[in-house]
């Protein structure tokens, strides 16, 4: 149960709208069903000085929320920040008495959304996050849970003896070597030192396992110094990418003024050069960044156009921030990170990850562009341990980032980025599981964990809340 009180509320009166023509719903998590979403969404952003939500279309709500795709989930949502209502207009008479001190159940990124569990047996207390009690009880009365209730063996520590015992899924499909492609200077690229041999074979970035894919594909691994990644070659670009950094990098700062083409991928299986430069509303970003490169190596395999992803520029701005500032901040905090990042595609929010025809029908006009970027961030429970070295608990926090054309839900989107994009970031939070679902992989497939306590990190969600 959170905190809330009738002296914080927001009224839309105040706000550039004809509320004779929107349905509200109101309370901590204000929901709107209005004939123009859009311009809705457009007069209730960043319009005043101390404005205590945001709102969004509900295609844009953050993916930790999951399902939005369905009629009965209006249209309009505004999240309110903690302690804080929403309601249509200011009472024509002053209250004389408030008839609510809380609220619940409308965000699990609260830290007072969670349940209390106590067992009186063993005097334990455990705070968790509905849904995969759901699936508990389901077990004690004997029921199959639906797969939509929760990850299923992830609550096992609660009893004693468990009805089901979870396993480790059985990957769909493995990698394919690279093809024997002669490199092909058609597309696009021009680099002084266009060629390297890339006999990378013996790195591997992957302390955890490597993830497996999930669904029917065609990948490959295609090996780097310092990163390695998972090769989808009907997306012509990695489903996901994995690197560590230590405690400390020590790097130089370096422009990638070119991308370079790369040998392994045939020219039928890789974007193009050229194709960036026509798109003016598109550019590209890096999964490994180049500025994390420790040898001359290293930054020539970021350069490959195999190591791009494209988004818009609004949103590399926030990619870039990321990767070259809040990175190298946790690494040093955690005594070194693991990172494993890549796209995402949910065109039609349903919270799944779209099939290759879906991507085709949304992509016809060009390739296909992520709706969202996806970073893991691992590191060892033991700060006196890295993550190489690492042979007990994990820490885990992920990031599902939207890829957007512009960065109107930082109302400071137009400063420094190191003023917004960290807080951005922390409504974008999201479980490894989300991760897993929207983009059909299967994470930690080689740690000292038992398969139970590597569900309890899957399902784990950092808040960035602090009780109050």
């Amino acid at each position: 149960m959170e905190e809330a009180h009738c002296d914080r509320t927001e009224f839309l009166s105040s706000y550039p709208l004809n509320i004779d023509e929107i349905m509200l719903i109101p309370g901590s998590l204000g929901r709107i069903r209005p004939h123009d979403p859009k311009v809705v969404v457009a007069n209730l952003t960043c319009k005043m000085p101390a404005q205590h939500f945001k709102p969004y279309l509900k295609r844009d709500l953050p993916k930790r929320l999951h399902y939005a795709n369905n009629r009965r989930i209006e249209d309009v949502h505004l999240l309110m920040e903690r302690k804080w209502h929403i309601a249509r207009k200011m009472p024509e008479k002053p209250r004389t008495r408030c008839g609510f001190f809380g609220d619940h159940g409308f965000d699990n990124k609260i830290t007072s959304m969670r349940v209390l569990v106590y067992n009186n047996t063993n005097v334990i207390i455990t705070i968790i996050i509905v849904c995969p009690l759901i699936v508990r009880a389901l077990d004690l009365l004997g029921l199959k849970p639906v797969p939509n209730n929760g990850t299923h063996g992830s609550l096992n520590d609660l009893l004693k003896d468990p009805p089901f015992q979870p396993s480790m899924p059985e990957e769909v499909t493995a990698p394919s070597p690279p093809s024997d492609a002669e490199i092909s200077h058609d597309l696009g690229c021009s680099c002084d030192d266009e060629w390297r041999s890339l006999d990378r074979s013996h790195s591997t970035q992957l302390p955890f396992g490597r993830p497996a894919v999930m669904f029917d594909t065609q990948y490959s691994l295609l090996h780097h110094v310092e990163f390695i990644s998972g090769y989808s070659k009907e997306l012509a670009m990695p489903l996901w990418t994995s690197y560590t950094l230590p405690p400390q990098v020590h790097t130089c700062e370096v422009l990638i003024s070119c991308i370079r083409v790369d040998a392994r991928v045939s020219a039928d299986h890789s974007h193009s050069c050229s194709a960036y430069g026509q798109n003016t509303h598109l550019t590209y970003g890096f999964l490994f960044p180049p500025e994390l490169a420790t040898s001359p190596e290293s930054r020539y395999d970021a350069s490959l156009i195999t190591n791009t992803v494209p988004m818009y520029p609004a949103f590399k701005r926030v990619w870039s921030y990321l990767q070259g500032t809040l990175l190298r901040r946790y690494a040093e905090a955690n005594n070194g990170i693991n990172v494993l990042c890549g796209p995402v595609f949910d065109y039609n929010y349903d919270g799944l990850r779209d099939t290759t025809e879906k991507i085709k029908e949304f992509s016809a006009d060009g390739f296909p562009v992520p709706t969202h970027f996806y970073t893991v961030i691992t590191s060892c429970q033991e700060v006196n341990q890295t993550v190489d070295e690492c042979d007990g608990a994990l820490k885990v926090f992920s990031f599902l980032l939207p890829n957007k054309p512009d960065n109107s839900e930082a109302c400071s989107s137009a400063e420094d980025e190191s003023k917004w994009v960290e807080d951005m970031l922390k409504l974008h939070t999201a479980r490894v599981r989300d991760v897993e679902i929207l983009t059909g992989l299967d994470l930690y497939r080689s740690t000292n964990l038992t398969y139970t306590n590597t569900l309890i990190l899957k399902t784990y969600l950092e808040t960035f809340e602090r009780d109050e």
